[in-house]
């Protein structure tokens, strides 16, 4: 049997336990905090990008349906009707006829904008299309 004396009391010493000190463990925490940061800050980037691609994507599409009007001539240089905004949205557009040197024959710029700051989000298209 054992017996119980003071040699028993010394082999806990902090020498042979094993474990964390708390130290070690406010440094994990911390070290721990920041990856978790570091990756929510990522994630909320990410998210602000998709929304501004989603955007310039449904722009994109409003330019090219007016780019199919001036094809179809419904919008035409001379025409009144060369800006408008797409109802139920915050989407509005621009079409800009430049005469060329060739009779006839036009440079057309679609501009399409959105949001309501002092410079507005936008995408550009140009084309050159022959009137006869």
């Amino acid at each position: 049997m054992s017996r119980w004396n003071r040699n028993n009391l010394r082999s806990s010493s902090p020498k042979n336990s094993a474990g964390f000190t708390l130290i070690e463990v406010v440094a994990a925490i911390t070290i721990l905090a920041l990856g978790i940061t570091s990756i929510l800050s990522a994630l909320n980037g990410m998210t602000d990008t998709h929304r501004l691609m989603e955007r310039q994507t449904e722009a994109t599409l409003i330019a090219r349906e007016v780019l199919a009007l001036v094809k179809a001539e419904i919008i035409s240089p001379g025409a009144e009707e060369t800006e408008g905004e797409i109802e139920d949205t915050d989407y509005r557009y621009r079409v800009v006829f430049t005469e060329s040197q060739y009779p006839s024959l036009y440079g057309v710029s679609v501009k399409v904008e959105w949001g309501e700051n002092e410079e507005p989000d936008n995408v550009f298209f140009y084309m050159l299309h022959y009137y006869e």
